[in-house]
């Protein structure tokens, strides 16, 4: 085996890194990282280069068709219509004038006809499958044209957040396997392996990284004994989580009504529902059918469980529900994409803090940071208060929450060696079918979310170009303080506080409508500030002055 080489500088010993390191692993699995955390640290630039990348593909595709057209000649043994490729020639160079004149504009137009082609093919999917009912695959099919539709009709509505997901995913995707190859390319120059990852394709070298992660069937039965409720003492275990999820959902219910953040957390911390959920995506990962159904089974009657007696609790609680200010309930009803996002890095730590005994004790925080409990309490409550919107936004986050953990926690098994090496090939195929009716649900899940997101955004921004424009109306200096300012669709609402009367208004209504590119109304309400104050002295006279508005 190589030694690290070593050069005696400033009088010790500095570590330089060897060539003999340096295999095909540690280089593309080095690219891998630094790209992709380019391309997180980089995103306006990153999408410049994706345009770019269109423009130029575009460009050649076009050429090579025009090309094509008028002199037969083509490289490749597929031959199209000279007609198509003359239709196709004029279409590339239009989407490479887009590129340059409207860079946004052209990868949306991009991401939008790809996602119609999408859709497109998932219905078509769908319709086969209906057609063909005796089909062997009918369900992992249904899946896979599900997934399709959910992810046309996103890049359709929504074909800019859709570019920037993907764009930053793959950059997160890249740095994964890039660490994963990377780290294998390090182990095998450590173990005197390095012509062993040399000129291996990537697949390999990552399928090797994950045969030698394996736990082992001793600890692979001791996380089974934490996961799943067997016997020996099936009752007992069984007991002591319908308990611990009573406790739980109680303390959770009767925080929300108190619009408490603190016991909500409490809540969270002895919640058990994490247990099953994690359980499943072990069993999937590992082909334990009887497993699954069992998690599954369990999972889905703890649900119901937790409804109802949130739903009984806040039936009888002494308190007045006041749910449009409870903050508790407010943040649980409309879910976005963001809550999707931190399900999956929660479901992969939870996963990961199971596996591996150095980090167990992060467990605590994956219960924090993702809700399980207070959203089913948010459900119940909402049934109770008839506000059945809000029980449906608390039940999509959960299901949010349960999807996202299942397809991360699945991931995070199979590659940290819970997952049996030789069930994963030897079955690669049926897991990935069990695996896809929950990618399916994920891209459904996904559409309200997308829609949710953009509005919060669209009214994040609306108010800031407001607040903006009333800053500039009121001067440099301004006598008038704003208090309040709520942006509706053809409406701008303005509370201020101040010893003085509001400017005039027009001139604020056409600037708001300039920059809201919308015709709006303005409402403004002035409330005078006094300030009275009685002297130390007895019979001080009190003096009431305007003064100015700090709020």
């Amino acid at each position: 085996m190589a030694e690290p080489e070593t050069t005696a500088s400033d009088g010790g010993g500095v570590r330089r890194f060897p060539r003999e390191a340096l295999n095909s692993a540690t280089i593309r699995g080095g690219a891998a990282v630094s790209v992709g955390a380019l391309v997180l640290l980089l995103p306006e630039l990153s999408l410049t280069v994706v345009e770019v990348g269109i423009a130029v593909a575009a460009l050649v595709s076009g050429g090579h068709d025009l090309w094509y057209a008028l002199t037969g000649r083509r490289r490749g043994e597929r031959r199209p219509s000279r007609w198509l490729a003359l239709l196709r020639a004029p279409l590339s160079l239009l989407l490479v004038y887009l590129v340059v004149r409207e860079p946004d504009l052209a990868l949306r137009f991009v991401v939008g006809l790809v996602g119609v082609y999408v859709g497109a093919r998932g219905l078509l999917v769908l319709a086969e499958v209906l057609v063909r009912r005796g089909s062997g695959d009918r369900w992992p099919r249904v899946a896979t044209g599900v997934a399709a539709v959910g992810v046309g009709v996103i890049a359709w509505f929504s074909p800019g957040t859709l570019s920037t997901g993907l764009v930053a995913g793959g950059a997160v995707v890249a740095i994964l396997i890039g660490g994963v190859v990377l780290a294998h390319g390090v182990r095998a120059y450590r173990a005197g392996e390095g012509d062993h990852v040399t000129g291996r394709p990537v697949a390999a070298i990552v399928w090797d990284a994950v045969r030698s992660a394996d736990v082992g069937e001793a600890r692979r039965y001791d996380l089974s004994e934490t996961l799943y409720f067997e016997p020996p003492g099936l009752n007992t275990k069984l007991l002591a989580w319908w308990v611990m999820l009573a406790l739980s959902v109680a303390i959770a219910t009767y925080a929300v009504l108190q619009d408490s953040t603190a016991v909500v957390i409490g809540a969270m911390l002895i919640a058990p529902l994490m247990v099953p959920i994690l359980g499943l995506a072990g069993a999937l990962v590992n082909g334990w059918a009887r497993r699954a159904a069992s998690s599954a089974a369990l999972l889905t009657a703890g649900v119901l469980a937790s409804v109802a007696l949130a739903y009984g609790l806040s039936a009888w609680a002494p308190v007045a529900l006041a749910l449009d200010t409870n903050t508790q309930v407010t943040s649980r009803v409309s879910p976005s994409l963001p809550d999707m996002l931190i399900a999956v890095a929660a479901g992969a730590a939870g996963a990961f803090a199971t596996v591996n005994v150095r980090v167990a004790s992060s467990i605590a925080g994956v219960a924090i940071a993702v809700a399980l409990v207070p959203p089913l309490a948010v459900v119940g409550i909402s049934l109770g208060a008839h506000r059945y919107d809000d029980a449906g936004g608390a039940m999509l986050l959960f299901l949010t929450n349960f999807v996202a953990i299942v397809l991360a926690a699945a991931a995070v098994f199979a590659v940290a060696g819970f997952a049996r090496p030789g069930q994963l090939r030897a079955r690669l195929r049926p897991i990935l079918t069990t695996l896809a009716p929950f990618g399916a649900l994920a891209a459904v899940i996904l559409v309200p979310l997308v829609f949710t997101s953009q509005g919060l955004i669209a009214s994040a921004t609306a108010q800031r170009q407001a607040s903006e424009v009333v800053d500039t109306w009121l001067g440099p200096d301004p006598t008038l303080q704003v208090a309040s300012i709520e942006v509706q669709e053809d409406e701008v609402t303005i509370a201020l506080t101040g010893p003085t009367g509001a400017p005039p208004l027009a001139p604020l209504r056409e600037a708001l409508a300039d920059r809201l590119e919308r015709p709006v109304g303005v409402t403004v309400t002035v409330v005078p500030v006094t300030i009275s104050r009685l002297g130390p002295e007895a019979g001080a006279a009190g003096q009431s002055a305007p003064t100015r508005a700090t709020g």
